[in-house]
């Protein structure tokens, strides 16, 4: 575990779509009350005023009013009445208000669902021509922010430059980095994300304490930097933070505020698709903050699938995952993701007394719809608990939205013609003890994970540098050193400025007892990028090793210039000082 600390970084995971706020969950069966069947009103009593409006009022408007997503408006009566019939048709089926979550077996915070009381009353009124009602009957609007939903926010930030997205491309994913101005440490309760334009189709937000991700801003002369990948120093908070169409914002439980530094830079890791005219892409992201901070210990645990590849024409192919928890957790909130071909998600959890708990089930997975679902009160899970995640993928015409006619074999990918299968769990733990176990438990998963995932990468692409650089750097960190610098200089051989391969390559070499070896590699990643934090540590160490200790504090002091919380380039620099002062002079 040492060199884990000396390289001062995270595991390499593959990018993922993650994605904003958590809350609580509870689980209750339904109630198959007489409740569940209309009955009808006497024939013209039902007014559009007194009934109606506040039904749409409260499940309709929120979305269908000015400076919003939905395409037309639903605040007055004669919008509603001229819509009736359509209103009938989408609400029947259930397809609005949009809400994926079976609540026949789990029940989350902000269901958007109408009772059958409201189906029906609905569907009468339409039926008997759609009376407006008296004027004293009609409740008064809501009022929602100009902009925001969530109220006015405390901070907003947006790229200063905006990427020019062409009128017609592939799909194109870009990150835009954003400095993020505040003096002092801060408490974020809440984010709310506008894209800005409709050719962003999903977004992911990181935080980057160390300044990596500027110095890749603008390499190829646009706003930002392209790829799938940010840097390992680019992270999510300890909350989902995404944002995909119809995701609803709402503020986090006050025990997941999370803290927001000094220095930091957003990055805005966008899916982009061509919309027919080029647009300028620069969404904004707004803050909200608190005085408390958060005192829950939390973690986004994953369960996915990388080896996805649906034959053309099958209609029941699975994809599957499942862990053992290895100590106590508290589930806050659930993330599902799939793409187009994915019909039916389940996930529950073993116990060991072998009763089954559901985490979340969708009957009919629609791929605009998606977002992350908050549970009503924590789900608590023993030590033992399998995790399980069951995926059902149509891969045929039966599927209406199947982009591919004919179909074709699909694998996984990140284009949104490809596949993908994750469920991610909000998990709470009772102390940090508990956390270490889980995340030395799931190391071998990760691991796992990014290798499976360049492998699948290399199939689209064997000249895929950054691929070879996921399986190379994985196996460096797996103990597998000269497998992975087969790996790596592979990836060099490809793209000799790929900075990362030539600092696993060091780290490997330093842990392979290679002092002098491991320096060179240090020095050409500086050589690419001067302000790779973690590479101007690691030099230290090395010079530390070879003697050259005035050296190796004018590499931790860089290091501290561009990383502010390196604890060990730090602790490494003021041991030096002592040994240095202490020297006859």
């Amino acid at each position: 575990m040492a060199i884990l600390r000396a390289m001062n970084i995270r595991v390499l995971m593959p990018v993922v779509f993650v994605l904003a706020g958590l809350a609580l969950f509870g689980c209750r069966q339904r109630d198959a009350a007489a409740s569940d069947v209309y009955v009808p009103r006497p024939k013209g009593t039902i007014t559009f005023n007194k009934e109606i409006a506040p039904i749409v009022f409260q499940n309709c408007s929120p979305c269908h009013h000015p400076g919003e997503s939905a395409p037309f408006d639903l605040l007055a009566y004669g919008d509603v009445r001229k819509r009736a019939e359509q209103i009938v048709k989408v609400t029947q089926r259930r397809y609005m208000p949009p809400w994926l979550p079976d609540p026949e077996l789990v029940h989350f915070e902000g269901e958007r669902r109408l009772s059958v009381e409201q189906l029906g009353l609905i569907k009468q009124w339409a039926e008997e021509g759609g009376a407006e009602g008296k004027a004293e009957d009609l409740p008064s609007l809501p009022k929602w922010s100009e902009k925001w939903r969530l109220g006015e926010p405390d901070l907003v930030v947006r790229p200063e430059r905006a990427f020019p997205l062409p009128a017609e491309s592939r799909d194109v994913y870009r990150n835009l980095t954003v400095r993020i101005p505040v003096g002092a440490r801060r408490h974020v309760r809440g984010l709310e994300f506008r894209p800005n334009s409709r050719a962003v189709h999903h977004a992911f937000l990181r935080f980057d304490k160390t300044g990596e991700v500027i110095a890749l801003d603008g390499k190829d002369g646009k706003p930002g930097f392209y790829g799938l990948h940010t840097p390992k120093t680019a992270e999510s908070p300890i909350t989902f933070a995404s944002w995909q169409p119809g995701k609803t914002p709402r503020f986090y439980q006050p025990d997941l505020a999370w803290p927001l530094e000094t220095n930091t830079v957003l990055v805005l890791q966008l899916h982009l698709q061509a919309i027919g005219k080029e647009e300028m892409i620069a969404p904004e992201l707004a803050f909200y903050f608190t005085d408390q901070p958060g005192t829950a210990i939390a973690f986004k645990l994953p369960l996915n699938s990388y080896s996805i590849e649906i034959p053309a024409g099958v209609t029941n192919y699975v994809a599957s995952d499942s862990v053992v928890l290895p100590v106590d957790v508290e589930i806050r909130g659930v993330l599902p993701h799939a793409h187009y071909l994915c019909r039916e998600m389940k996930g529950y959890a073993e116990l060991p007394d072998g009763s089954r708990r559901w985490l979340m089930s969708i009957r009919d997975w629609d791929f605009n719809w998606q977002g992350d679902y908050q549970f009503l009160t924590p789900l608590s899970l023993p030590k033992g608990t399998k995790l399980v995640m069951e995926y059902t993928y149509d891969n045929s015409t039966n599927n209406v939205r199947n982009p591919n006619h004919p179909p074709q074999t699909v694998r996984y990918g990140m284009q949104t013609t490809d596949e993908m299968g994750e469920l991610w769990l909000l998990t709470v733990m009772k102390s940090r003890e508990e956390f270490s176990q889980l995340q030395y438990a799931l190391q071998p998963r990760y691991i796992r994970d990014s290798i499976l995932y360049g492998e699948m990468m290399l199939r689209q692409n064997p000249r895929d540098a950054k691929a070879l650089l996921e399986i190379g750097s994985s196996l460096v960190m797996s103990g597998k050193e000269i497998e992975g610098i087969e790996r790596l200089k592979q990836a060099l051989q490809i793209d000799p400025k790929l900075d990362e391969a030539h600092y696993f390559v060091g780290l490997a070499l330093r842990a392979s007892k290679q002092p002098g070896a491991a320096r060179i590699e240090f020095e050409k990643v500086l050589g690419i990028n001067p302000k790779h934090a973690r590479a101007r540590g690691n030099l230290g160490l090395v010079l530390v090793e070879l003697g050259n200790l005035a050296g190796a504090a004018q590499q931790f002091e860089i290091a501290l210039q561009l990383n502010p919380r390196d604890e060990i380039a730090r602790d490494m620099l003021d041991q030096i000082r002592r040994e240095l002062s202490a020297r006859p002079k």
